[in-house]
């Protein structure tokens, strides 16, 4: 579980981010993060990940818990297979078989064989989630994963975070495309003015949902 309470940031005595936040995700669940661009949505998953610890207010996750953004600078050099190989040695070799699956079944691993620097922004983003399987991680915090990527390359993203959800991932993802709570989201949260609304993504259908969703991160 992913459990909040009475969480509050500021970067200054006259800019608080998040203003006591409250919420959580059970085990296995995927939860959804939305909100306009400035909101708070990166805060509130850096300090969740521990990446911010001068927050007030009580955040419990599991001590397997990854935030994930961006590929480290010093990886430009490995080719991607080379990447995920060292990954995988440094989590003791425990994933290895379902990597290479996933690798396969989302039909980049020709791909992996150039060096990083030269990679698509799809094929890095495909990374960042797969080090994550790497080390074994049980609780992933994945940060606008569909950023400068076209449409299919985001499908390919929500293909790959649903096959991460079935190997027993809890995945809270940060997002300011809304329909993408739609398409795989248990939960939905929305961040508006500092403060978190929670619902279940329960909607009979994508109308229901988009109005529910911009009348309380618009309003």
């Amino acid at each position: 579980m992913i459990e909040c309470r009475n969480l509050v940031y500021q970067y200054d005595n006259n800019n608080k981010v998040l203003k006591n936040v409250k919420f959580s995700l059970v085990e296995g669940n995927i939860g959804v993060v939305l909100g306009v661009n400035g909101c708070g949505k990166t805060t509130l998953l850096k300090c969740i990940g521990n990446y911010y610890d001068n927050y007030k207010g009580f955040i419990k996750t599991s001590s397997k818990c990854r935030y994930l953004n961006d590929l480290p600078a010093l990886s430009e050099d490995l080719t991607g297979i080379e990447y995920v190989e060292l990954l995988l040695a440094l989590g003791g070799d425990k994933t290895n078989l379902l990597v290479d699956r996933i690798i396969d079944s989302i039909g980049i691993r020709n791909n992996l064989s150039q060096k990083i620097s030269e990679l698509s922004i799809y094929t890095k983003k495909v990374l960042v989630l797969l080090s994550s399987l790497c080390f074994d991680t049980d609780f992933l915090l994945i940060d606008e994963p569909f950023r400068d990527l076209d449409r299919n390359s985001q499908l390919l993203i929500v293909k790959l975070i649903k096959l991460l959800k079935n190997e027993g991932k809890t995945i809270l993802v940060a997002t300011n495309l809304i329909y993408f709570g739609y398409e795989f989201a248990d939960d939905l949260f929305l961040l508006h003015r500092g403060k978190i609304k929670h619902i279940k993504n329960c909607f009979a259908n994508i109308k229901d949902y988009e109005k529910e969703v911009m009348k309380t991160i618009l309003r």
